[in-house]
């Protein structure tokens, strides 16, 4: 197995992570008035824009108030002093985000910065602005994506805190439930084994779509493979009409639906039928069945799951799974 930067290391340490990051950020200190926020946009690109979109997805079920997730220079109009911003990069020098960060100032809001280092965390330090500056120890590889315990986690444990989402429960077995799942890795690989030279098509619904988001950026990034998400009930109105061609798509496609108990019952029902219209139209499918205590706890999961499965596919692919010398390559050629 060829692995230059350490990414199995890094997978096997997630929940690890996630345990540092629970334990750090009770004791960190928060913007004052919080709890009065009536929006919260979390700005940051790439890797550290992903721990975003899976809470942005938990909006439904454990948010009082819309949450956004923003990876572009320039945060959202209606951003004021109403509006926590959270202020995410795993290095600290992301453009975007510093870019971000003064207009938050500008605008009077109350602002949380997460990151590593860099110069986020100088200007943390020096104007006093509430932040959470971590070692990142559990991620070898130095990889933003790999690091994805400390920004998911960070935010949770920010709006826990700030009393802008319902408790959630079993939150000190994180660590344990994780761990759990990665005793036998054999089903990973099994499931690379699945999608090797095919597109995976990423199949969610509800809290899930921020995950799935995550696991179809781990299969381009980790695995180098192409892949699609769509999500259920979304999906039943136009991609089942989409299936019959090209001719090739039997041989080219395969979906992977990830089901669990933790979906609305509408939803569920939903699943069964979908799978039979992909079967009619000779495509194959797997199920991935996720069985834990609550939504966040499925979100993590299908975090470490994909994260272990595009290891795998990469190892299928005969590359190295670390470097990503694409987007090396267009930061490199982007004009100045």
């Amino acid at each position: 197995m060829v692995d230059t930067l350490e990414i199995l290391k890094s997978i096997l340490a997630f929940p690890l992570q996630c345990n540092q990051v629970i334990w750090e950020m009770a004791s960190e200190n928060i913007p004052h008035q919080c709890f009065l926020a009536e929006n919260v946009v979390i700005s940051g690109m790439g890797g550290s824009a992903l721990g975003g979109r899976i809470i942005s997805n938990l909006e439904r079920q454990v948010m009082k108030i819309p949450i956004i997730v923003s990876t572009e220079y320039h945060l959202p109009n209606f951003v004021g002093p109403k509006t926590l911003v959270v202020i995410s990069s795993y290095s600290g020098d992301t453009e975007e985000t510093i870019s971000s960060l003064a207009e938050a100032q500008a605008r009077s809001s109350q602002i949380f910065i997460v990151t590593s280092g860099g110069k986020l965390a100088d200007i943390a330090r020096s104007q006093s602005i509430p932040h959470y500056i971590y070692e990142p120890r559990h991620n070898p590889s130095k990889q933003p994506r790999m690091g994805l315990g400390y920004s998911i986690m960070a935010t949770i444990s920010l709006l826990s805190r700030c009393q802008l989402i319902h408790p959630i429960s079993n939150l000190g077995q994180i660590k344990t439930f994780l761990s759990e799942q990665t005793n036998d890795l054999l089903p990973y690989e099994e499931l690379a084994k699945k999608l090797f030279n095919t597109i995976p098509i990423i199949v969610t619904s509800e809290h899930l779509k921020g995950a799935a988001h995550v696991f179809k950026n781990q299969l381009n990034e980790t695995g180098k493979t192409f892949a699609c998400t769509f999500d259920i009930p979304e999906l039943n109105h136009h991609l089942m009409e989409g299936l019959s061609f090209p001719k090739s798509n039997p041989q080219n496609l395969h979906f992977l639906l990830i089901e669990t108990e933790n979906y609305n019952s509408e939803v569920k029902k939903r699943y069964p039928l979908t799978k039979q219209v992909i079967s009619n139209n000779h495509i194959p499918s797997t199920i991935l069945t996720i069985k834990s205590p609550n939504r966040l706890f499925d979100a993590l999961y299908l975090v470490q799951a994909g994260a272990l499965t595009s290891y795998f596919l990469s190892q299928l692919n005969q590359i190295d799974p670390g470097p990503v010398p694409w987007v090396e390559f267009f930061k490199h050629q982007l004009p100045g």
